[in-house]
């Protein structure tokens, strides 16, 4: 947040868990506990680490993850017919992924994330993420632009964030 130190990625605490690669197979919504907090994961997108990166460490961790523990599914139609396929994430995959992520951050301003991690978000006491969601969105349907840029999104979603964990100490 803007009244917070300068931090880098490396600044978020390394949750552990038994088997991490549990993690990345469950169903959504997928949780942890650390710090006598629940924490949830969010998505692989730029747009998410932004929020991860606002809320700052003190509500977000990280697990440490690989590709080949997630399930790519693949789905083709082709006049009536539909067919699907699942395969690991390879390597390959994950450089699509971490190329995506970074290039959003990087346009709003934000270092690029560390790669090889699952990121998890904890609201703040008596609060959901849905709030939090909530007030995103009516930030970002504030920017006038209809294809608002990086830093615009970023800067919607910093104050957002701002408001939900400095109104809930």
């Amino acid at each position: 947040m803007a009244d917070q130190p300068a931090c880098t990625w490396d600044d978020f605490a390394l949750a552990t868990v038994p088997d991490p690669r549990t993690l990345a197979t469950d169903r959504d919504p997928v949780t942890l506990h650390h710090d006598d907090r629940e924490h949830q994961r969010v998505g692989d997108t730029g747009w998410h680490m932004t929020v991860c990166w606002y809320a700052g460490p003190d509500h977000a961790v990280r697990v440490r993850d690989e590709p080949g523990w997630h399930t790519v599914r693949t789905r083709v139609t082709r006049g009536g017919s539909v067919s699907s396929h699942s395969a690991p994430r390879t390597e390959a995959d994950q450089d699509i992924i971490e190329d995506d992520v970074n290039s959003f951050l990087i346009e709003a301003g934000i270092p690029p994330r560390p790669r090889g991690y699952a990121w998890f978000l904890a609201p703040p006491p008596g609060s959901a993420l849905n709030s939090l969601w909530h007030l995103i969105t009516e930030n970002e349907q504030a920017i006038p632009s209809r294809a608002p840029r990086a830093d615009e999104t970023a800067t919607a979603i910093e104050s957002a964030v701002h408001r939900l964990y400095t109104a809930h100490p």
